[in-house]
């Protein structure tokens, strides 16, 4: 099973592969929100995995998420980020970049903010 490390490694990846999209331009905003959810995905991975706990399907991840005690305040913002995923893998939608850098993002923002102070990001 991936370590604390293994996942960050994986968040850093997916973190530099939306970064690498100049969000004004490109016309892959749709793999913009992707990257930036399963950035989340994977720091939230890293803070099970310190506990050698490992989801292997979304919902038992929203499970964990919405009650363990520590990250049931970052439950909704997850929740709201993984929405604006399924809606860029499954529905014909385009993103806006207001959207995505007024929504999107600091949904990023407050669930990576929020786990810094319970795992640590240095890899």
């Amino acid at each position: 099973m991936p370590d604390r490390i293994a996942h960050l490694k994986k968040a850093q990846h997916n973190e530099n592969f939306y970064l690498s999209f100049d969000v004004e331009k490109t016309p892959y905003k749709d793999w913009v929100v992707v990257g930036v959810f399963y950035t989340a995905l994977h720091f939230i991975d890293s803070y099970f995995a310190l506990n050698n706990k490992h989801p292997f399907a979304h919902g038992m991840r929203d499970d964990w998420v919405r009650n363990d005690w520590r990250l049931s305040k970052i439950w909704l913002d997850y929740r709201d980020l993984k929405e604006y995923r399924q809606k860029a893998s499954y529905k014909v939608y385009e993103f806006s970049v207001q959207e995505i850098k007024n929504d999107i993002f600091p949904l990023l923002d407050s669930i990576k903010n929020y786990l810094q102070k319970l795992v640590s990001f240095t890899t």
